[in-house]
């Protein structure tokens, strides 16, 4: 078996050779892919997931093959196409798990704050609007609080807590733009001397263009998480060579930045982002040490279409102490995205936990089943990634595409509010993986797991081996489509 890895947490990689070779001994690896083989039979590369057109090439030619990346998964990781899922799919099953373990979610294209109205009211769901209207009259503890999020950024970046119009709109980039008297000047010369519109260029819906997006000295490569590529099919953006360098398509590509510049008093560069969601906000919760968490399962997809989920799991805290949002509006309160703390912090904070370290006491378990709350949580986690999954893959297949040779591990966050309901929040694509404290440690145990469902899947492991069983039983199965999808009919994967 010819084997390349190139995980997207680098620190992972020895380990993952280190698992691949206790099942398979006789496998070559390559550190440059360049090196890769073309033709060869049996393969299985584990890579970052950002440039994917050789590594696609390759799988296509060979016999017996498996990559970590699905040619699309948007319809999970995009925040707005998987409130569809859940939407389309409650619509076909009214009695799926989905219906109650899914907050209400409005989806949203927002640009600048002068427009807030029209995107409400254009909005499919005018839920959101009433329920502003009705805040408006309310003191802030009666309110029912929103929570917006940009559709495509990840790390937490964008998202804000409102009640009303007025913070909603405060929240969002104004079309009006403050430039000094020189730099007036300067566009002016520019626009007379160059006879093109200069920085007053609009577009063609005519309202006014932002310096940011007219800047090209940052410009960010287009990637799924930002939302250059907002019309761009799945597979092609899986597949195509997107980026805007010329570094070459194996090389390590640097860890992602924050393309966006926030504005004077925090506002979300909205015209750059467009597509957001509006999600109800969950305010009782079951606050862990005073402060507000929620929980990071693995799940893992493989081929068309077997999903398990991991059985053990992360729970992620705010920095601060929890207090709803009308006493304490600050994000480092209301926020559990580790990615919004710094290294120092979260370590000094113990932001990262073992979910099932948590005490038994925090929630009352369910005296008729025998279980603790942590046991009920999980249980739910099973049966709603199952039916996420499941959901994806028949109502919006053209941005889940699943194949037999691909297989991908998902980050599935969950809030667990204080009756113990576990809500879907969202779903990351490419989990990130940090070896300090309790996290390292899983991180290991997922690999080993995930390798030996792996090169089952490829038929490189019998299956029920006795020695293989204890890290077997780390990935719990919780669905298999296999026989319910039609025979996909793709045959190769190619860029546009």
């Amino acid at each position: 078996m010819h084997v390349f890895v190139q995980a997207a947490s680098p620190w992972l990689d020895e380990h993952l050779r280190r698992f691949i070779r206790k099942h398979v001994p006789e496998s070559v690896f390559y550190d440059d892919f360049d090196d890769f083989p073309k033709d060869a039979k049996t393969t299985f590369q584990f890579c970052d997931g950002w440039a994917l057109n050789r590594n696609f090439a390759v799988v296509n030619s060979a016999d017996k093959a498996l990559i970590n990346a699905y040619p699309s998964s948007d319809a999970l990781a995009r925040k707005d196409y998987l409130s569809r899922v859940v939407e389309y799919w409650t619509a076909k099953t009214p009695d799926s798990i989905l219906k109650t373990h899914s907050p209400l979610t409005v989806r949203l294209s927002l640009d600048y704050a002068e427009y807030v109205d029209e995107a409400l009211t254009a909005a499919d769901d005018l839920t959101l609007l009433y329920s502003l209207e009705e805040n408006e009259n309310k003191p802030p503890e009666e309110r029912e609080w929103w929570i917006l999020k940009p559709a495509l950024v990840d790390c937490g970046a964008g998202i804000r807590l409102f009640s009303t119009l007025e913070e909603l709109a405060s929240h969002l980039e104004l079309a009006e733009y403050e430039d000094d008297d020189e730099d007036d000047d300067d566009d002016d010369d520019n626009d007379e001397s160059d006879g093109v519109l200069g920085r007053e260029e609009t577009r063609s819906s005519g309202k006014p263009t932002p310096d940011s997006e007219l800047d090209t000295t940052n410009e960010p490569s287009p990637c799924l998480a930002f939302p250059i590529l907002n019309s761009l099919d799945g597979l092609v953006t899986a597949v195509g060579d997107m980026k805007l360098d010329a570094a070459p398509l194996g090389a390590v590509r640097a860890p992602k930045k924050q393309p966006y510049v926030f504005k004077e008093g925090g506002r979300i560069p909205s015209s750059e982002m467009r597509e957001f969601v509006a999600q109800r906000y969950i305010t009782a919760i079951a606050a862990l040490e005073k402060r507000k968490w929620h929980v990071r399962a693995y799940v893992l997809s493989i081929g068309r279409l077997k999903v398990h989920v991991f059985n053990e799991m992360l729970a992620l805290l705010a920095l601060e102490d929890y207090e709803p949002p009308w006493l304490n509006p600050s994000l480092k309160s209301s926020l559990t995205n580790t990615g919004l703390q710094d290294e120092e912090d979260f370590l000094r904070m113990g932001s990262m936990r073992d979910f099932w370290a948590i005490p038994d006491d925090l929630l009352p378990g369910d005296a008729k089943e025998g279980k603790t709350w942590k046991e009920c949580v999980f249980d739910q986690i099973c049966n709603v990634s199952a039916e996420l999954f499941r959901g994806a893959a028949h109502t919006m297949a053209d941005k889940f595409t699943t194949l037999d040779k691909c297989f991908e591990l998902f980050g599935v966050d969950f809030l667990v509010d204080e009756d113990g309901t576990a809500w879907l929040l969202e779903v990351n694509e490419s989990p990130a993986f940090y070896h300090q404290g309790v996290a390292g440690p899983i991180a290991l145990r997922l690999m080993e797991s995930l390798i030996l469902v792996a090169l089952e899947h490829m038929g490189l492991v019998p299956p029920g081996e006795t020695e293989n069983e204890a890290v077997r039983k780390r990935m719990i199965e919780v669905l298999d489509e296999t026989n319910k999808l039609a025979k996909s009919n793709i045959t190769e994967i190619t860029p546009e």
